[in-house]
Protein backbone atom coordinates (compact mmCIF):
# COMPACT_ATOMS: atom_id res chain seq x y z
CA UNK A 1 0.00 0.00 0.00
CA UNK A 2 1.30 3.50 -0.76
CA UNK A 3 1.59 6.29 1.80
CA UNK A 4 -1.52 7.80 0.17
CA UNK A 5 -3.49 4.62 0.92
CA UNK A 6 -3.54 3.29 -2.66
CA UNK A 7 -3.44 -0.48 -3.12
CA UNK A 8 -0.36 -1.69 -4.99
CA UNK A 9 -0.43 -5.47 -4.69
CA UNK A 10 -1.36 -8.46 -2.57
CA UNK A 11 1.42 -10.71 -1.33
CA UNK A 12 2.61 -13.22 1.22
CA UNK A 13 4.96 -11.88 3.90
CA UNK A 14 8.49 -13.31 3.86
CA UNK A 15 9.51 -11.59 7.12
CA UNK A 16 7.95 -11.08 10.51
CA UNK A 17 6.81 -7.58 11.50
CA UNK A 18 9.81 -7.24 13.81
CA UNK A 19 12.20 -8.01 10.95
CA UNK A 20 10.33 -5.59 8.65
CA UNK A 21 10.60 -2.76 11.15
CA UNK A 22 14.35 -3.25 11.62
CA UNK A 23 15.54 -3.99 8.05
CA UNK A 24 16.49 -1.31 5.52
CA UNK A 25 16.37 -3.50 2.39
CA UNK A 26 15.44 -6.97 1.23
CA UNK A 27 12.43 -8.95 0.08
CA UNK A 28 9.50 -8.33 2.42
CA UNK A 29 6.73 -10.13 0.54
CA UNK A 30 6.17 -12.43 -2.41
CA UNK A 31 3.69 -10.80 -4.81
CA UNK A 32 0.59 -12.83 -5.62
CA UNK A 33 -1.56 -10.24 -7.45
CA UNK A 34 -0.63 -6.77 -8.69
CA UNK A 35 -3.49 -4.27 -8.45
CA UNK A 36 -1.99 -0.90 -9.42
CA UNK A 37 -1.85 0.09 -13.09
CA UNK A 38 1.51 0.11 -14.84
CA UNK A 39 3.46 3.37 -15.15
CA UNK A 40 1.20 5.23 -12.71
CA UNK A 41 4.38 6.31 -10.91
CA UNK A 42 7.97 6.57 -12.26
CA UNK A 43 10.13 3.50 -11.71
CA UNK A 44 12.63 3.97 -8.88
CA UNK A 45 13.85 0.38 -8.52
CA UNK A 46 17.56 -0.27 -8.05
CA UNK A 47 18.51 3.03 -6.42
CA UNK A 48 19.26 1.65 -2.94
CA UNK A 49 22.78 1.34 -1.48
CA UNK A 50 23.17 -2.40 -2.15
CA UNK A 51 21.82 -2.11 -5.70
CA UNK A 52 24.22 0.75 -6.45
CA UNK A 53 27.17 -1.27 -5.12
CA UNK A 54 26.08 -4.27 -7.20
CA UNK A 55 25.91 -2.11 -10.36
CA UNK A 56 29.47 -0.81 -9.69
CA UNK A 57 30.77 -4.35 -9.16
CA UNK A 58 29.16 -5.51 -12.42
CA UNK A 59 30.79 -2.58 -14.25
CA UNK A 60 34.19 -3.42 -12.67
CA UNK A 61 33.87 -7.09 -13.66
CA UNK A 62 33.68 -8.34 -10.07
CA UNK A 63 30.24 -9.85 -10.83
CA UNK A 64 29.09 -11.39 -14.10
CA UNK A 65 26.62 -9.59 -16.37
CA UNK A 66 23.70 -11.16 -14.45
CA UNK A 67 25.02 -10.06 -11.05
CA UNK A 68 26.22 -13.51 -10.00
CA UNK A 69 29.58 -13.99 -8.24
CA UNK A 70 32.61 -14.94 -10.34
CA UNK A 71 36.33 -15.58 -9.66
CA UNK A 72 37.10 -11.91 -8.90
CA UNK A 73 34.17 -11.36 -6.50
CA UNK A 74 35.35 -10.23 -3.04
CA UNK A 75 34.81 -12.73 -0.21
CA UNK A 76 33.00 -10.04 1.81
CA UNK A 77 30.34 -9.71 -0.91
CA UNK A 78 29.72 -13.46 -1.20
CA UNK A 79 29.42 -13.84 2.57
CA UNK A 80 27.12 -10.84 3.17
CA UNK A 81 24.95 -10.59 0.03
CA UNK A 82 21.97 -12.93 -0.40
CA UNK A 83 20.25 -12.97 -3.80
CA UNK A 84 16.54 -13.23 -3.01
CA UNK A 85 15.56 -13.21 -6.68
CA UNK A 86 17.65 -16.21 -7.63
CA UNK A 87 16.08 -19.45 -8.69
CA UNK A 88 16.11 -22.41 -6.32
CA UNK A 89 19.16 -24.07 -7.82
CA UNK A 90 21.32 -20.97 -7.92
CA UNK A 91 20.09 -19.86 -4.48
CA UNK A 92 21.18 -23.20 -3.07
CA UNK A 93 24.52 -22.84 -4.82
CA UNK A 94 24.95 -19.31 -3.45
CA UNK A 95 24.03 -20.50 0.05
CA UNK A 96 26.52 -23.35 -0.26
CA UNK A 97 29.20 -20.92 -1.43
CA UNK A 98 28.63 -18.59 1.51
CA UNK A 99 28.41 -21.43 4.08
CA UNK A 100 31.68 -22.58 5.63
CA UNK A 101 33.17 -25.47 3.71
CA UNK A 102 33.48 -28.86 5.42
CA UNK A 103 36.93 -30.06 6.36
CA UNK A 104 38.88 -31.40 3.40
CA UNK A 105 40.00 -35.03 3.37
CA UNK A 106 43.51 -35.73 4.61
CA UNK A 107 44.65 -37.23 1.28
CA UNK A 108 46.47 -34.67 -0.88
CA UNK A 109 45.28 -33.96 -4.40
CA UNK A 110 47.38 -35.46 -7.21
CA UNK A 111 49.90 -33.05 -8.72
CA UNK A 112 51.18 -33.11 -12.28
CA UNK A 113 53.79 -31.00 -14.00
CA UNK A 114 52.88 -28.77 -16.94
CA UNK A 115 55.48 -28.97 -19.69
CA UNK A 116 55.49 -25.39 -21.04
CA UNK A 117 56.35 -23.21 -17.99
CA UNK A 118 57.36 -25.83 -15.40
CA UNK A 119 54.38 -24.77 -13.31
CA UNK A 120 52.63 -27.19 -11.02
CA UNK A 121 48.94 -27.80 -11.61
CA UNK A 122 46.58 -29.58 -9.26
CA UNK A 123 44.30 -31.99 -11.01
CA UNK A 124 41.18 -33.38 -9.42
CA UNK A 125 38.96 -36.17 -10.72
CA UNK A 126 36.32 -33.59 -11.69
CA UNK A 127 38.73 -31.69 -13.95
CA UNK A 128 40.10 -34.89 -15.49
CA UNK A 129 36.59 -36.06 -16.43
CA UNK A 130 35.69 -32.60 -17.63
CA UNK A 131 33.65 -29.96 -15.77
CA UNK A 132 31.09 -29.91 -18.57
CA UNK A 133 29.94 -33.46 -17.82
CA UNK A 134 26.22 -33.41 -17.00
CA UNK A 135 24.94 -34.95 -13.80
CA UNK A 136 22.23 -37.51 -14.35
CA UNK A 137 18.90 -36.74 -12.75
CA UNK A 138 18.59 -40.10 -11.02
CA UNK A 139 22.26 -40.78 -10.32
CA UNK A 140 22.91 -43.42 -7.65
CA UNK A 141 19.44 -44.92 -7.97
CA UNK A 142 19.06 -48.64 -7.22
CA UNK A 143 17.30 -50.90 -9.77
CA UNK A 144 14.35 -51.33 -7.38
CA UNK A 145 13.95 -47.56 -6.99
CA UNK A 146 14.16 -47.15 -10.77
CA UNK A 147 11.48 -49.79 -11.32
CA UNK A 148 9.23 -48.14 -8.71
CA UNK A 149 9.70 -44.72 -10.32
CA UNK A 150 8.89 -46.12 -13.78
CA UNK A 151 5.79 -47.93 -12.41
CA UNK A 152 4.47 -44.74 -10.77
CA UNK A 153 5.09 -42.81 -13.98
CA UNK A 154 3.15 -45.40 -16.01
CA UNK A 155 0.26 -45.30 -13.50
CA UNK A 156 0.16 -41.53 -13.67
CA UNK A 157 0.14 -41.63 -17.47
CA UNK A 158 -2.66 -44.23 -17.52
CA UNK A 159 -4.75 -42.19 -15.05
CA UNK A 160 -4.30 -39.08 -17.18
CA UNK A 161 -5.34 -40.97 -20.34
CA UNK A 162 -8.41 -42.42 -18.56
CA UNK A 163 -9.41 -38.97 -17.38
CA UNK A 164 -9.03 -37.62 -20.92
CA UNK A 165 -11.16 -40.48 -22.34
CA UNK A 166 -13.83 -39.91 -19.69
CA UNK A 167 -13.92 -36.20 -20.51
CA UNK A 168 -14.17 -36.96 -24.24
CA UNK A 169 -17.00 -39.47 -23.54
CA UNK A 170 -18.98 -36.82 -21.65
CA UNK A 171 -18.66 -34.43 -24.59
CA UNK A 172 -20.04 -37.05 -27.02
CA UNK A 173 -22.95 -37.93 -24.70
CA UNK A 174 -23.88 -34.28 -24.34
CA UNK A 175 -23.87 -33.78 -28.12
CA UNK A 176 -26.10 -36.87 -28.62
CA UNK A 177 -28.64 -35.56 -26.07
CA UNK A 178 -28.80 -32.21 -27.86
CA UNK A 179 -29.56 -33.85 -31.23
CA UNK A 180 -32.69 -35.71 -29.95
Amino acid sequence: MTTKGEAIALGIAQMSTVEMSTCDHGVVAKVKRCIMERDLYPRRWGLGPVAQEKKKMKADGKLDKFGRPNDSTPAKWTSEYKDFGATDGSAAAAAAASAPAPAAPATPAPVKKVADDNKMEISTPATEDGDKKKRKKHEGETPDEKAERKRRKAEKKAAKAAKKDKKAGKGEAASEDDSD
